[in-house]
């Protein structure tokens, strides 16, 4: 019993000793999956802006298609009005090699001579005028297609570029998350338990400032809009941040954002630069609830749902969805907007 007694404590001793050793190594961890988080945001940021622009770059290549079918379509039109004076210039006696150059698209036989050009009746005239000039719009209207396809390979080329930095990232972040929940499970354990009740008693209290009606020192911006988005934006606290993601049970921050103001009817670009721009610009000191809060250069780095009190309602990295105060969880904003309805 006594020998059993002393193997007890000897053995409570090293687990001591391991465990300090542990919450060591524990913390350095979660500096360094810090450090990722703000990585991927970034990451996530590229890759929207890349899409968004390549939807751009696709749009403006569909209208250069259809212009371009249209001014085919005058072309063989005016091809079709030629032949035709040709069939009627044959059977009136007139000579047809002249009318044979206009029909061939190589530049030799289309050159008129000054004395063809002086024979040529006003009505023909006018059909050779139009015809080169159709020529003419179906070259520009190549050249500026081929302007815009390139355009889209190009957003394309950036966007496979952002997804293979964005893989290796998660793949670093999945390799040290093993590594931590191998060797620190209960740690790890303890740490989501004691996240997870932080975040029930911040939404909780948040919660109770915005049951039933939106309570808060200021007015709501664009008042019910901004309310049912904040209500909507409550109901997905505790949802897990994930890359890319619009909802309804994961997101990122621009997924988030347009998820909850989508809720109230307002549609929202999946990036959080897209959404900057769409917003009117105002102080901190005009912050109402509703209005957004942007980080990075032109708001492309991460994006919020001010919700009165200095807190905010928003996702980020492996804190998903929740509430924080407005300063000391990131780095200082970079502007604030405002919904125009």
């Amino acid at each position: 019993m006594l020998i059993a007694t002393l193997a007890g404590v000897l053995v409570q001793r090293a687990d001591a000793v391991t465990i300090a050793e542990k919450r060591a190594e524990a913390a350095r961890v979660s500096a360094r999956l810090a450090e990722l988080d703000v990585e991927m945001q970034a990451v996530n940021a590229q890759h929207e802006e890349a899409t968004y622009k390549l939807n751009q770059a696709e749009a403006a290549a569909n209208a250069a298609r259809a212009l371009l079918e249209q001014t085919k379509a005058d072309l063989a039109k005016r091809q079709s009005e030629v032949r035709d004076y040709a069939v009627r210039a044959y059977v009136d006696g007139g000579s047809t090699s002249d009318t044979d150059a206009l029909l061939s698209d190589s530049a030799e036989d289309r050159t008129l001579t000054r004395t063809y050009l002086q024979t040529l009746s006003g009505d023909r005239e006018d059909l050779v005028d139009s015809l080169n000039a159709a020529r003419v719009r179906v070259q520009e209207d190549e050249k500026r297609l081929a302007a815009v396809e390139a355009e889209a390979q190009a957003a394309k080329d950036q966007i496979a570029v952002a997804l293979d930095a964005a893989k290796a990232k998660r793949n670093e972040q999945a390799a040290l998350k093993a590594k931590v929940d191998g060797e620190l499970a209960q740690l790890i354990r303890e740490e989501e338990a004691r996240r997870r009740a932080e975040a029930e008693a911040a939404r909780r209290a948040a919660a109770s400032r915005y049951s039933g009606a939106i309570n808060v020192n200021a007015p709501a911006a664009n008042g019910t809009v901004s309310n049912t988005a904040i209500r909507a934006g409550f109901t997905k606290v505790g949802s897990p941040y994930v890359w890319a993601a619009a909802g309804p049970s994961a997101f990122d921050c621009s997924g988030f954002t347009q998820w909850a103001y989508g809720q109230a009817g307002v549609r929202l670009p999946h990036f959080s630069g897209a959404q900057y721009a769409m917003t009117a610009r105002i102080s901190r000191s005009q912050l109402q609830a509703g209005d957004l809060v942007f980080w990075g250069g032109g708001g492309s780095a991460h994006v919020a749902i001010y919700i009165g009190g200095n807190q905010l309602l928003h996702a980020f990295g492996s804190g998903g969805v929740d509430v924080t105060a407005l300063d000391g969880w990131w780095m200082p904003p970079s502007g604030y907007g405002r919904l125009v309805l």
